[in-house]
């Protein structure tokens, strides 16, 4: 299944990647645009699935384009731990979606 994205006006801006939930192949949490109560800040931490960090498992999203570590997000914890959180290097205003795969 995969998520279509349009603005205000029902215009189509884009397609989230398909989901792998229901083959079990990944942990995911998708927060549609509009969904969230205020934008999120740069340095601010973000709940997602759990990952180990370093270990190349987490796939991050926003409006579908793929996000690069150290760019637009940081891995959360020291190298070899257990995270469930990442922390945003830019602001994320409300009306993007949010896709974070952890593999």
């Amino acid at each position: 299944m995969s998520y279509l994205i349009r603005d205000a006006k029902g215009q189509l801006l884009g397609m989230l990647p398909d989901s792998l939930r229901a083959v079990g192949q990944a942990a995911e949490r998708h927060s549609p645009a509009g969904s969230r109560s205020a934008a999120i800040a740069s340095g601010q931490q973000y709940a997602v699935p759990p990952y180990t960090v370093g270990g190349a498992m987490l796939e991050v999203f926003l409006d579908g384009v793929a996000c690069a570590a150290g760019q637009e997000f940081a891995e959360s914890g020291e190298p070899g731990a257990l995270s469930s959180a990442i922390v945003w290097r830019i602001a994320v205003p409300q009306d993007r979606d949010i896709l974070v795969r952890s593999k």
